[in-house]
């Protein structure tokens, strides 16, 4: 699991305030070595290195720093995970209009979660940190559903429940009454096949409907959140929020485990980010 670990020595080197902070440095040594020469320009060079040096040891260990890196690595990591899912869903759409219709309910997903952060920007404490991730995470997770459901029918269209129940009864048939030849143990084989796959596709039905609830349900989920932390905060919402958020948790549960179930055809969620961040609290 260590390979996985974050880098914070190279969030840092890359981050915008130690960019311009090398850049700054180069650009006052080539200032002062116009009228001083190379010696002008060595204290400027000198000193930026060792302030890089310092910083490189103490920054990258500072919590404020961590999270700043986990916030920025987990936002790229949603960007890469929606573009990967929408261009499966683009690939599976019978019509431009159908994959429009995909990016306006995601797009509206996508400013419900962005109102909500914001509102509990401006209310700090409201939200633990695992809470806003979670939140943050759900307009890729949207999308993740929704190709769920796509695999599922075409899984579906794939199997001819009524062909394959008239060829278990045939086998089930030759088992109870075999044939002078017949190889009994193949025959048990088959029927084992036959009936596991039955009991994959009635799943697969469940989950089905378990994912179709979720969608439904999860604009006013978001709404709920949204109007509580917008409200007064009492004993009474405290509970209703915990409730909330738990219903987030369930949906990506589910999302979670269908994803586990066609990861074949579904691109791997976005669990590196969620990983880091775990990591990062663990060593606090």
């Amino acid at each position: 699991m260590s390979d996985n670990k974050p880098s914070y020595l190279s969030d840092f080197l890359q981050s915008p305030g130690n960019v311009s902070l090398l850049l700054g440095g180069v650009a006052t040594a080539v200032v002062l070595s116009f009228p001083y020469g190379l010696l002008g320009a060595a204290f400027p060079l000198l000193g930026t290195l060792a302030l890089e040096f310092v910083a490189c040891l103490f920054v990258p260990d500072m919590t404020t720093f961590r999270h700043w890196a986990d916030t920025r690595r987990g936002q790229q990591h949603r960007v890469e995970h929606t573009q990967r899912v929408m261009g499966e869903i683009r690939r599976r759409c019978s019509s431009p209009n159908q994959f429009r219709q995909y990016e306006e309910d995601h797009r509206a997903i996508a400013q419900q979660v962005a109102s909500l952060l914001e509102l509990a920007g401006k209310k700090p404490g409201t939200l633990r940190l695992e809470d806003l991730e979670r939140i943050a995470d759900v307009p890729s997770e949207y999308l993740g559903l929704h190709l769920s459901l796509m695999v599922m029918d075409e899984r579906t269209s794939a199997i001819d429940l009524k062909d394959i129940h008239r060829k278990l009864d045939h086998i089930v048939n030759q088992i109870d009454d075999p044939r002078a030849g017949s190889d009994i143990r193949q025959l048990e084989r088959a029927r084992d096949e036959y009936e596991a796959l039955i009991a994959r596709h009635q799943r697969m039905l469940s989950k089905r409907t378990a994912i179709e609830a979720a969608i439904v349900a999860l604009p006013d989920q978001l709404a709920e959140i949204y109007q509580i932390v917008m409200g007064e905060s009492t004993q009474n919402d405290g509970a209703r929020l915990s409730g909330a958020i738990a219903s987030l948790r369930l949906r990506q549960d589910i999302e979670s485990e269908i994803a586990e179930d066609i990861s074949g055809a579904i691109p791997s969620p976005t669990m590196k980010r969620t990983g880091d961040a775990a990591s990062v609290r663990s060593a606090r």
